[in-house]
């Protein structure tokens, strides 16, 4: 079988290693009319600091974050416009459980950043597995902050069974 690879810069991740350590995140449909709506819920829901359970880091959400996530291009770079905005919903315990695989140095070489994240998460959409990738800019002082997400599809089933929790047996075992 071969093992489908996400690049990142000059490191590779099966799929299996992208979401090692973390679990699906459920979420429905959302109830959002439009995006004016879902940016108002969004900053009396989503802003704050939520810590990361497995770096121990702090990363703030904040009100200009979520402009840039319910921007036009933001929200291209995702599958279609309800999942990202599904994943809104969820975005704070995604923050809180997601994987950090990878780290790069500020394409800008500011000095008050130490470098860009990105972690990985899993999130359960009506029964179907996608990928989160939250980019968060990591600074020298202060906190840290979530700068993207996007969505994208989960293209191995052996992943997507092992995250949903289901178990997985050969027809001969």
């Amino acid at each position: 079988m071969k093992e489908n690879e996400i690049k990142q810069s000059k490191q590779r991740f099966t799929t299996e290693q992208m979401f090692e350590g973390t679990t699906a995140v459920e979420t429905s449909l959302h109830h959002f009319k439009n995006i004016k709506e879902a940016r108002a819920w969004a900053k009396n829901n989503v802003v704050g600091v939520y810590k990361n359970e497995l770096t121990d880091e702090n990363i703030h959400v904040s009100k200009v974050a979520i402009d840039k996530y319910l921007s036009e291009s933001a929200i291209r770079k995702s599958l279609n416009l309800d999942i990202h905005l599904s994943t809104l919903k969820v975005l704070p315990k995604l923050i809180q459980t997601s994987v950090l695989k990878e780290t790069q140095q500020d394409r800008d070489n500011n000095k008050d950043i130490k470098g860009i994240q990105r972690f990985y998460a899993a999130i359960d959409y009506v029964n179907e597995l996608y990928s989160v990738k939250i980019t968060v800019k990591a600074y020298t002082t202060g906190l840290n902050t979530a700068y993207s997400y996007e969505v994208l599809k989960i293209e191995s089933p052996i992943i997507s069974n092992e995250l949903s929790g289901q178990s997985i047996q050969s027809e001969h075992s």
